[in-house]
């Protein structure tokens, strides 16, 4: 099987992102409805969805040497619709869930980006403006959310050592996929020139 081009890998794997996408935009689209309803039920003391959207001193969360520092603190909890699945927890506070909300609109992106690129590099002509065109909005973003991790952490003023891991991981793949969008771009002008004289 051949890994680019017509019935490729890189046809069927467009499938799988897409898939993959599809889950992470309803997560993401739940995570900040979620949030929402958490943020009326803080500005008004409402009880509504108590099992599902639980905003209280006590989510649940087991009690050990680092947990029992945090028993005054107010933390939230959103499980999945009509189940006790946890989806996502924290701290209560605009920092925790900034970091979230940019967190899934990121996962949600990349893999809807991914899918874009490789669904284009499954056409008949490998050397596209397409493909060209998400794969480069597929290297910025990743090197716009490496970034906006060390933003974040002057911002909020939590130095990390993940922050740098992120930083460096997505700075590297987003450059490296630029890189790749150079030799496409060689490529699309070199098919445009044989077309031409053919």
């Amino acid at each position: 099987m051949k890994i680019v081009g017509k019935n490729s890998l890189s046809l069927y794997l467009s499938y799988l992102l897409f898939f993959v996408f599809v889950i992470c935009l309803l997560h993401f689209i739940y995570h900040v409805i979620g949030h929402s309803i958490l943020l009326y039920k803080h500005q008004s003391g409402s009880q509504i969805f108590s099992n599902t959207f639980i905003l209280s001193k006590d989510v649940g969360w087991t009690q050990n040497k680092w947990t029992i520092p945090m028993n005054n603190v107010l933390k939230f909890k959103i499980n999945y619709p009509f189940t006790q699945v946890q989806a996502v927890t924290g701290v209560y506070g605009i920092s925790q869930i900034f970091s979230n909300t940019v967190g899934m609109l990121f996962i949600t992106l990349f893999f809807f980006f991914s899918y874009k690129s490789l669904k284009e590099m499954s056409s008949e002509k490998l050397f596209n403006a397409k493909a060209i065109k998400w794969l480069k909005r597929f290297g910025y973003l990743n090197l716009l959310v490496g970034l906006f991790s060390i933003i974040e952490m002057v911002a909020f003023r939590s130095v990390k050592g993940s922050a740098f891991l992120q930083f460096f991981f997505l700075g590297f793949l987003g450059l490296m996929v630029l890189f790749i969008v150079q030799f496409f771009k060689k490529g699309y002008e070199l098919q445009s020139e044989i077309d031409l004289t053919i």
